[in-house]
């Protein structure tokens, strides 16, 4: 094989790795159009998936049955927690059927927004929320969670609805190495050089 041909099929190998690494781009992690069963507060659900390392979003309802209670319910308060790999991100109080002020954010990175329906008391409610948040490279999970006085299912309850997760892909084949980004740079000098001599031929001969 031609030296022009070995160098050229080694540009076409790098390039490939670096588009490889390079579709790690803004896709859908994780959905969950539910609604999940009724779970007590305090309570959790969780969610796993895999991911490219970097900035994402989960957008999610949460629904509230019954008398989910808000801030100024004394003990009665619950409060939701979002954790990303074990690390809380953000956390709020709704009124969702109960009493209280309809929203409260304890925790929330800029960007977080959150909005709440109570439709009435003893009727539950719904709480929209969108938090932006950061993914590792490989295995994420996320923790949605509900803290307070244990009141029994039959008094409150809460689930999950509308969950989307989304972020960078997984990446293909991995990240490329400083020898690939070497390999590339060096390709494209030799390929430089050739151009150089056949040109130098042409003129000389």
């Amino acid at each position: 094989m031609p030296w022009e041909a070995f160098v050229m099929k080694l540009l076409i190998l790098a390039c490939g790795a670096l588009f490889a690494a390079s579709a790690a781009n803004a896709a859908t992690l994780y959905t969950l159009t539910g609604p999940t069963a009724e779970t007590g507060s305090p309570g959790s659900i969780g969610a796993a998936f895999t991911a490219g390392a970097g900035a994402g979003s989960a957008t999610f309802q949460i629904n509230g049955y019954r008398t989910l209670d808000g801030i100024n319910a004394g003990p009665l308060a619950d409060t939701f927690t979002l954790s990303v790999n074990g690390t809380a991100v953000y956390s709020a109080q709704f009124d969702l059927g109960g009493f209280g002020s309809p929203v409260n954010v304890l925790l929330a990175p800029a960007g977080a927004t959150q909005s709440a329906i109570n439709n009435g008391f003893g009727q539950g409610g719904t709480a929209q929320v969108s938090v932006p948040i950061s993914l590792l490279a490989g295995s994420n999970t996320l923790t949605f969670a509900y803290a307070g006085a244990d009141q029994g299912l039959g008094d409150e309850a809460w689930g999950l609805s509308n969950v989307l997760v989304t972020g960078n892909a997984p990446a293909v084949g991995g990240v490329p190495e400083p020898a690939t980004w070497a390999m590339l740079i060096g390709g494209f000098g030799l390929v430089g050089a050739s151009a150089r001599r056949r040109r130098a031929a042409v003129v000389t001969a």
